[in-house]
């Protein structure tokens, strides 16, 4: 009986072809997630890169702002002592004048023994009053113009920090703190930051205007009193050619503080005298009129700072020339005892401020950073790195660095609800501020021309 050879089931003919299925299934979802990680890699370099650009010109524009806002805050401190200068000169001349005045007063109530020993009591503490004015104000005027030379030098300092290459730096050294791969500069040659200049000469007139109108009303002046003293008749009381006005004595008190010879000078003088009424001179003045002389010189004081000193009085200061007599004192005590710190001023101080004629917007000027950061194509891993042989991909970087542009602008806006009109730009205001801003066709240009 004849045996039929065994011949294999289909089953069994099938058996691990869902295997291999399985195998090739795995190695393309390992090659995928391989590849997925790897482009995860990139996308993650390449946002790394954009945010460092972006940091790296909102922080050079920053520092812009910054500098301009301290270029506001030192103007603002010249000008505190450009104010207090001028109020130190007016408290000592009024301390000279207070005590001239206490003299005289003794002097006319030498008839009178309770007024004479009230007055005999009233000078010495005015004369010291006048001493520590004189020192206090000599000591102001000294310290004080020394900080205005240091605010002065900071700011020329500070303006070399701001150009192309002082943003390039701050960019670099930004980016450099992301990752120390990375590499940014500036993008142009010429300064990124609003133009500004010094303003000397006859420029200095913006910053001196801002100090007489920052002066308060004691110092500016006119510190003025003006009484009709009734129950001292003139020579002309009745005169039937003069008013009703001229028929008593008057009391005349000039004072005030004013610029001088330009702006180098400060004038500071207070000045009180008896005026009266006399009839015309002539033969027939008596029946000509009448006409007002001065007829005592109560108290006189006069303080200066800057310039050429001992000429006396250049200018006016609060119609103190009215009482010429006392104006002639004054300006004696003035230039026979300076005060002792009143050769340190300088005159108005030479501050940076914007230079308008070279901006394209004068009242709201902005000015822009752009900043090229870069990585090298070779340390970041790619899907092109994650392949070999025929299967490996083309990295495709310019340059064989991978890029990223950014850029930033430097704007003046006051803060929102601020009462007042509105406020344009100056470097008299800290309201200097930075944002990140598109690229410009122009800035894109120019990073082509470095990524080729």
């Amino acid at each position: 009986m004849g045996t039929r050879a065994r011949q294999p089931s289909r089953r069994r003919r099938q058996t691990g072809a869902v295997l291999w299925l399985c195998f090739g299934l795995l190695m393309a979802g390992a090659l995928g997630l391989h590849l997925l990680a790897a482009g995860g890699q990139a996308f993650a370099a390449r946002e790394r890169l954009d945010n460092a650009a972006d940091a790296a010109a909102y922080s050079a524009a920053l520092w812009q702002a910054r500098v301009l806002n301290y270029q506001a805050y030192a103007n603002r401190a010249i000008v505190a002592h450009e104010v207090a200068i001028a109020r130190a000169l007016a408290i000592a001349s009024w301390a000279r004048h207070f005590a001239a005045f206490a003299g005289t007063a003794q002097w006319m109530a030498a008839g009178w023994p309770g007024a004479a020993a009230a007055f005999a009591a009233l000078v010495p503490a005015a004369d010291a009053a006048r001493d520590l004015a004189e020192q206090a104000g000599g000591e102001e005027i000294a310290g004080r113009s020394a900080d205005i030379a240091q605010l002065v030098a900071g700011q020329e300092l500070l303006q070399r920090a701001i150009g192309a290459f002082a943003a390039a730096a701050v960019a670099n050294e930004i980016a450099r703190g992301a990752d120390p791969r990375l590499f940014a500069f500036a993008l142009g040659g010429a300064d990124t930051a609003p133009a500004s200049r010094r303003h000397a000469g006859d420029d200095r007139a913006r910053l001196a205007d801002v100090v007489r109108r920052s002066l308060d009303g004691y110092t500016s002046g006119p510190r003025s009193l003006e009484l009709t003293l009734v129950p001292i008749p003139s020579l002309c009381f009745g005169h039937p050619l003069a008013g009703p006005q001229a028929w008593f004595t008057e009391l005349h008190k000039r004072g005030g503080t004013v610029l001088a010879d330009g702006l180098d000078r400060w004038e500071s003088a207070d000045t009180a005298s008896l005026h009266t009424w006399v009839p015309m001179r002539g033969l027939f003045g008596a029946f000509l009129g009448c006409r007002r002389i001065e007829a005592l010189a109560l108290g006189w004081g006069a303080t200066e700072a800057g310039g050429q000193t001992g000429w006396g009085l250049r200018q006016d200061p609060g119609g103190t020339r009215f009482n010429a007599w006392a104006s002639a004192l004054a300006e004696s005590v003035m230039t026979a005892q300076p005060l002792a710190g009143q050769g340190a001023w300088a005159g108005i101080a030479s501050v940076r401020d914007l230079d308008l004629p070279r901006l394209s917007d004068p009242r709201f000027p902005v000015a822009r950073v752009a900043v090229l950061a870069r990585d090298e194509g070779s340390a970041v891993r790619s899907p092109a790195g994650a392949m070999r042989g025929r299967l490996a991909l083309a990295d495709h970087y310019a340059g064989g660095r991978l890029w990223s542009l950014s850029a930033a602008e430097v704007y003046f806006r006051a803060p929102p609800g601020q009462p007042g009109p509105v406020e344009y730009a100056s470097l008299y205001s800290p309201y200097w501020q930075a944002r990140l801003a598109a690229p410009t066709a122009l800035e894109l240009a120019q990073a082509r021309s470095h990524v080729r």
